[in-house]
């Protein structure tokens, strides 16, 4: 019924998107050194992702937006550990990510027959990630495969209508299903410190059961160039392509097509920005920091947009 009431009905635009506007995986999540698994030892670390970001329409919680404006604060919260090994003559490591958001979302919707801008407001947890890998070093080229798993534990609910306020709730951080990435990285890095690193994986999606909406598989390249000054601070550049591989299925789907009256969903997205990282020591403990911009451009069928990332780690 809420849905019935408060979905948004519009002409084909040029730019729909998959459902919810994003997938599982934070395109950009590996950039510089993202095939060296560090040495054994427990890590720590915090990165804050500032996106504002738009698209023209999307499927969320069950209901089509148009012309939908975001920006979230994405706060990822990681707890590593790097086992001595070898296994399989590698390092094994295991990664636990939960982030929190704080997140708005604003949109066109027709509400109760009226026509209106409606905003958005929440603050919750999103999916946890478990991701396990491994690490191989030859000479100054380093490998390393992990496997992420996204367990639906975050914040989600359908979009429901709040009929005395009139206002329509769409705002979710989890995708209420569980999905999968595997990812292969490598880095070269060699004596005069111009690192090259790149990683290539494969999102793949179950359905999600309370809208009936079936994300098709999702690649994604993310890669990095930088030049490392003596051992603490290296500048450079990182980006990422993404393309989805089929179509999205499911009445949820079939929705977003109607409504739109898109002959595909399959999304894409490209972007590229500068980065700086700092390495150095406290004690017996390693600090490392990071920064990057990064703009997106070329979009179809997801969100859009620009973001600012800071991050820091420790490692003990």
């Amino acid at each position: 019924m809420a849905a019935g009431l408060a979905i948004a009905l519009l002409p084909a635009m040029p730019v729909l998107a998959t459902e919810g506007g994003s997938g599982h995986y934070l395109l950009g999540s590996r950039d510089a050194l993202s095939g060296i698994v560090p040495p054994p030892g427990v890590y720590t670390s915090a990165d804050m992702i500032l996106l504002n970001a738009n698209v023209d329409a999307l499927s969320i919680g069950g209901v089509v937006l148009a012309n939908a404006d975001t920006e979230v604060l994405i706060t990822k919260l990681n707890f590593t550990k790097t086992f001595p090994g070898p296994f399989l003559g590698a390092r094994p490591m295991i990664t636990i990510t939960q982030p929190v958001v704080t997140g708005t979302l604003s949109f066109d919707s027709v509400v109760l027959g009226a026509q209106r801008r409606v905003e958005d407001n929440q603050t919750g947890l999103g999916d946890t990630t478990v991701t396990f890998g491994l690490g191989w070093d030859k000479g100054a080229n380093h490998f390393a495969f992990a496997t992420s798993f996204f367990l639906p534990l975050g914040y989600f609910q359908p979009a429901a209508i709040d009929v005395p306020g009139r206002q329509l709730t769409a705002l979710s951080f989890g995708k209420n299903r569980l999905g999968v990435t595997p990812v292969i990285s490598y880095t070269h890095m060699p004596k005069s410190g111009f690192e090259l690193s790149g990683a290539a994986g494969i999102s793949f999606s179950a359905r999600n059961q309370a809208t009936d909406y079936q994300t098709a598989p999702e690649f994604h390249f993310e890669g990095a160039a930088l030049q490392h000054f003596g051992p603490r601070f290296a500048l450079g550049a990182a980006g990422y392509a993404y393309q989805q591989l089929g179509e999205d299925s499911g009445s949820g789907a079939e929705q977003l097509k109607a409504a739109t009256g898109a002959q595909s969903l399959k999304a894409r997205v490209f972007g590229i920005g500068p980065v700086a990282t700092y390495a150095t020591k406290i004690g017996g403990t390693s600090l490392s920091l990071k920064a990057k911009y990064t703009h997106e451009f070329e979009a179809r069928r997801r969100f859009s947009g620009d973001s600012f990332q800071l991050s820091v780690a420790l490692g003990f």
